[in-house]
Formats: C-alpha cells, sequence, structure tokens
C-alpha cells in the first residue's frame, strides 16, 4: 500500500480504548466543538451507541468490543462465574443498543466466541484476551479502511465523487470507508470535488462529513439533499459512494435513509454507483435486503433541527436506513478487493478466497 494512515488524514482515531477507558469523539458535538469523551462503564458506552455520540457501522462495532474490553479491566468479579454472569448481562445490553449495523453483532460474537473458546483459562487469562481482542477489532479496521482506499482510487478515474451521510473516519476507527478511498483520491489529485449531502434529518453529512473533509483540506460542496438529482442532471457528478450498515447475500444494502434515492437517480443519469464495506459488514445469512431489520428513530429528529422545532406536533415515520436493491449497484469495494454483477456468486467468492 502506498500510503500510511497518517498521510492521509490529520483526525485521531475516533474511538480508542486508553487507561481502562473508552475514549470517543463526541459526534453529537460536532461541527461546533471537537472533543473527546471517556466512558468508564458498559452503559455508558451502549447509551453513546443509542444516542449516537459514536456511530458508523465499523465504530459501533469497534465501540460495543471495547465496551466489553472495559468490563474486563474493571470487573470486580471474584471467580468466573461472576464475571460470566457480568460479561453475557453486558453483551446484552450493548446488543440491543442498535438493530440494523451488522458490525455490532459480528464485533460481539467475536469477542463471546473467545471467551467461550477460553472457559477453562484463568479469569486474569479471559480478561485479557477480551482486551487484546477488541484491540486486534479495531486495529484490523483500519488495516481494512486502508486497502479499500487504495482499492477504490484504483478503479476510479479523475472526477467529481457525491457521498451521502458519514462513512468517513467518524464513522470507523479511522480513515473511513468511503472516507479511505476519497482521502486516497485527494491524495492522488483524482478528487476534482467533493458533493456532500447534508443528510437529514440528523445532518450527518452536514454536521459530520463535511466537517471531516473540510478538516482534511478536501475541496467540497454541501448540498440539501433534495439537490442531489439536479447537480447530477447538471453532468457534475462523475461517481456516487456511499458505506452501508449492512449487506446481504445477493448485495441489496442497507444504508442511511436518502440512499435508495440517489441510487434510483444514478441509474437514471448513467453515473456508476459504488458502494464501500469491509466484510465484516457483508451479512450472508441473510438472502435479501427485505429482511434486514430497520431501525426507526424517535419522531423529535424529524420535527426538530438543530435544537430547533420545525414542524407542528404530527405524526412521524422516521426510518434510519432505507435498502437500495442490487441492480442499482456497480460494485462493492472491500478490503479484499472489488465486487462486481453477479453479487450472490461472486460475493461468496470472497469469503472463499
Amino acid at each position: 500500500m502506498k500510503y500510511k494512515p497518517e498521510e492521509l488524514t490529520k483526525l485521531p482515531r475516533s474511538v480508542q480504548f486508553r487507561e481502562g477507558k473508552v475514549v470517543l469523539i463526541d459526534q453529537l458535538l460536532l461541527p461546533r466543538e471537537f472533543k473527546t469523551v471517556a466512558l468508564e462503564t458498559v452503559d455508558e458506552v451502549a447509551r453513546a451507541i443509542k444516542t449516537l455520540q459514536v456511530r458508523g457501522a465499523p465504530a459501533i462495532g469497534a465501540a460495543a468490543a471495547y465496551g466489553l474490553a472495559l468490563l474486563a479491566e474493571t470487573s470486580k468479579a471474584k471467580n468466573k462465574d461472576e464475571f460470566f454472569d457480568e460479561f453475557y448481562r453486558a453483551y446484552e445490553v450493548l446488543k440491543n443498543t442498535r438493530p440494523t449495523a451488522v458490525n455490532l453483532f459480528w464485533a460481539l460474537n467475536r469477542v463471546k466466541k473467545v471467551v467461550e473458546e477460553h472457559r477453562e483459562d484463568s479469569l486474569e487469562s479471559i480478561k485479557r484476551l477480551i482486551v487484546s481482542e477488541a484491540h486486534k477489532i479495531a486495529d484490523e479496521d483500519v488495516d481494512a479502511n486502508l486497502k479499500m482506499g487504495h482499492y477504490g482510487a484504483e478503479i476510479l478515474d479523475e472526477g467529481n465523487v457525491l457521498t451521502h451521510c458519514n462513512a468517513g473516519s467518524l464513522a470507523t476507527v479511522h480513515l473511513g470507508t468511503v472516507g479511505a478511498v476519497l482521502r486516497v483520491m485527494h491524495k492522488e489529485g483524482k478528487l476534482k470535488l467533493l458533493w456532500v449531502d447534508e443528510t437529514r434529518p440528523v445532518l450527518q453529512g452536514a454536521r459530520l462529513s463535511a466537517w471531516e473533509y473540510h478538516y482534511d483540506g478536501i475541496r467540497l460542496k454541501l448540498i440539501s439533499d433534495n439537490m442531489a438529482g439536479f447537480v447530477m442532471q447538471q453532468g457534475k457528478v462523475d461517481y456516487i459512494i456511499v458505506g452501508a450498515d449492512r449487506v446481504v447475500a445477493n448485495g441489496d444494502f442497507a444504508n442511511k435513509i436518502g440512499t435508495y434515492s440517489l441510487a434510483v437517480l444514478a441509474k437514471e443519469h448513467g453515473i456508476p454507483f459504488f458502494v464501500v464495506a469491509p466484510t465484516s459488514t457483508i451479512d450472508m445469512s441473510l438472502k435479501s435486503g427485505k429482511e434486514i431489520p430497520i431501525e426507526e428513530r424517535p419522531k423529535e429528529e424529524v420535527l426538530t433541527c438543530g435544537g430547533c422545532r420545525i414542524a407542528p406536533d404530527v405524526d412521524v415515520y422516521n426510518p434510519a436506513f432505507d435498502v437500495t436493491p442490487h441492480k442499482y449497484l456497480t460494485g462493492i469495494i472491500t478490503e479484499k478487493g472489488v465486487v462486481y454483477p453477479p453479487f450472490e456468486r461472486n460475493l461468496k467468492r470472497l469469503f472463499r478466497s
């Protein structure tokens, strides 16, 4: 690989485990304030995931794994039975935070597997293994993002890119999925202009993507979501690149609400549409996007903007994600390479490689 993470972004890791605490960039404060928070209990980590203090599928997975590491380092259990009771309670609390992003369950199950494979070891040994596995999950995420960045930049020519929501460094441990591709393209002079959708109702594009890419000196223009089609019609978009919270066996994928509309518009305007996602986001147990559970969030997210009420207290439908059928998808950029149609066959090959 040509570049190291520190050559591509000035941002620190968004999720860390230091001195027995889970340290996060507080995404609820951005862009007004850049601040980290140190979480000291599993319940605090769970609350951070639920409230979007940390968000983005890979970042959620790493935060949850570090939540179990936090338990391992702070537990006062006198024996293994007491510790296992604490561990499985923490596992359930973290598992029930958000339903759509598969990385959450992947990371928690990975740590749980380590515990169950070493039940006969000493308690101290099990605790060390939990912390070690959580660090591996975080480090592997950074490595995967770097690989995706290089794969994506390799297949894309110079041009203008449109992205939706935030799949950058803030949504992962470091660099981002989409963010890594954009950062490598920027480093190589291939990214002429980045179009950033604001991403209502929580404005992850405006608050987070615009902030972090501007922070790294990437030339961008922020647009409201309903401008995207017109920008495409004007010939100002060469590629659309988005992240994913879950990709299933046939290539259908869930991503932030509004992604499906972009995919349909991209098809109409002949614009290549790519997903960038690590293999930990691919759920081969589900056959199609119809099986993906879609989280619905509080109505206040729609009734307010920036803490200000913008609508009367009416009924609201607020799905956090939508599902885009694979027929709209040009390819999936992973850390193992780029997957093209037919996705059902080629995703299976990806996991055999």
